[in-house]
């Protein structure tokens, strides 16, 4: 009974160091809310597949996230960090702690609505998608990129009106393609 009373605790993971998996934190700013610390706000890059890196940013106390310019251009970690300053110093919310790790079914849905969110309607092309496209979802995510190419992979094989999967031209790797939406009839 003492030896449970007594037990030591996992060492809980601070907000200020945290690192969300499949990703590299490069910065991290905190906000204030009148006199006492806010939220903390990372800026950070994920395994791409662009030959060039890429940024995000992401606010750990509100639902703040930036992956492009208002141009769809991928951030460079100078415009993420801009972003993620002016965040942190208009910010109101108070640190949130880590968010918790959804299991893997949420993790799965999280990539299906990027996915959804990259099919174009009114296009008859098909959209070339990259780990990059997943930057703003790696914080709620927190899945290395293997996890990502793996859910894709399977979606291509149950919803192949959804995604496609081919060889990549190099041929080495593989290519996932997001349809267009069938026509309407």
């Amino acid at each position: 009974m003492l030896s449970t009373l007594f037990a030591r605790r996992p060492a809980v993971l601070d907000t200020a160091t945290w690192t969300p998996d499949g990703t590299t934190v490069v910065q991290r700013y905190r906000g204030a809310v009148g006199e006492r610390e806010g939220a903390i706000v990372l800026v950070y890059t994920a395994d791409g597949d662009r030959g060039t890196s890429s940024f995000a940013a992401a606010c750990l106390g509100c639902t703040y996230r930036a992956a492009s310019s208002s141009g769809r251009s991928r951030l460079t970690e100078k415009e993420a960090a801009d972003l993620a300053n002016t965040h942190a110093a208009g910010c109101r919310a108070l640190d949130r702690g880590i968010p918790a790790a959804p299991d893997d079914d949420q993790a799965a849905k999280i990539v299906r609505d990027r996915l959804w969110g990259l099919r174009m309607y009114g296009t008859t092309g098909r959209h070339p998608v990259y780990l990059s496209d997943f930057h703003a979802d790696r914080v709620d995510l927190q899945r290395p990129a293997g996890f990502i190419k793996e859910t894709m992979l399977q979606l291509a094989t149950e919803e192949p009106d959804f995604l496609a999967a081919r060889l990549n031209h190099s041929g080495t790797g593989t290519q996932f393609l997001v349809l267009p939406h069938p026509p309407r009839t």
